[in-house]
């Protein structure tokens, strides 16, 4: 994979896309499945069929909304928001967008505080992308900093710049992403790993399975990206084994990459190589804390230990999602 081949793919993507005037994008992430989403986006579908409107319009299901209490969520691509939406209402969906009249018993409202206050960052592309699709990704200029690091920089730049960025841990401890990845390139190791912490030990946390769920390749790249800077070859994800459709769809975006060339050996034609694994936990609070994730990981108890216990691991960089 050279820049040119994957901007080629981005732009093939995007002009694919361009040819539909209408797009109804129907949320199957988890909360709007539970709720029914994939039975709205097939009755979409087979209307759609039906009215032989195949050629400028599509649905495509994408990852979560933000508002799960009112699912099943459905846009459209002028804007507009409909909630609790039933397979039943695929009809006056889908009239909604030749009479360009909203269905006034389904519409939910966008310029609430809810909406209104978010600034989306790490989950820019949920709710916009289909998270089983690395075009999807690509598109939307997915891998195009994995693609500048390797081409243009070099580890300690990368370091430089994240840490310039003043990126922290999205863990309770906020701890400065710059300086971690700092102390584990500095350390001397013949193996060097990544760890995502994806576990969400908190009651009731849904933030790292929204993101896995909604754009597992985002997840991907930065992993590939910090594995770059630190000197890493392998890597993990760790999740809880009770996300079913977060380990489904990593596991799809996995093999996309390394169909593509974006993970692997000789990564996009350099000397980077990194592979990715995952590794399924039974769902520990302390897992937390990196020790205990590690022993884990390792196939051990999850406790706390030491960390003369586990000098083998020096060269690990964890990263709290």
């Amino acid at each position: 994979m050279t820049p040119e081949e994957l901007e080629q793919i981005a732009n093939t993507e995007r002009e694919a896309q361009a040819k539909f005037t209408h797009e109804v994008k129907v949320c199957v992430a988890a909360a709007c499945l539970s709720t029914g989403s994939q039975a709205v986006k097939d009755a979409l579908d087979k209307e759609i069929a039906q009215r032989g409107w195949g050629d400028h319009c599509r649905t495509r299901g994408v990852g979560c909304m933000g508002l799960c209490s009112e699912g099943p969520l459905v846009t459209l691509n002028q804007g507009t928001m409909y909630k609790r939406v039933a397979d039943a209402n695929a009809a006056e969906v889908l009239d909604s967008l030749s009479s360009k009249q909203p269905v006034a018993h389904l519409l939910c409202a966008t310029n609430v505080p809810f909406f209104a206050r978010q600034k989306k960052i790490v989950l820019e592309n949920s709710g916009e992308i289909d998270p089983e699709r690395i075009e999807d990704y690509i598109a939307a200029n997915g891998y195009q900093g994995l693609m500048k690091v390797l081409t243009d920089m070099t580890p300690l730049e990368v370091i430089e710049e994240v840490t310039k960025s003043g990126l922290r841990g999205r863990g309770g401890a906020g701890y400065p992403s710059g300086l971690k990845w700092s102390m584990v390139a500095k350390a001397v190791a013949k193996q060097k790993y990544v760890i995502c912490n994806a576990d969400e030990g908190d009651p009731g946390a849904f933030m790292d399975r929204s993101v896995l769920e909604s754009d597992p390749h985002r997840v991907i790249e930065g992993m590939l990206v910090a594995a770059y800077a630190v000197g890493a070859s392998e890597g993990f994800i760790y999740v809880r084994a009770e996300y079913p459709l977060a380990i489904k769809r990593l596991k799809t975006a996995i093999k996309q990459a390394e169909r593509m060339g974006l993970l692997g050996s000789d990564i996009c034609g350099t000397r980077f190589s990194f592979r990715i694994d995952l590794r399924l936990g039974a769902g520990a609070f302390v897992c937390g804390e990196e020790t205990a994730l590690i022993a884990s990981v390792e196939g051990k108890r999850a406790r706390r230990v030491r960390v003369r216990h586990i000098r083998r691991w020096k060269g690990c960089l964890v990263s709290r999602r």
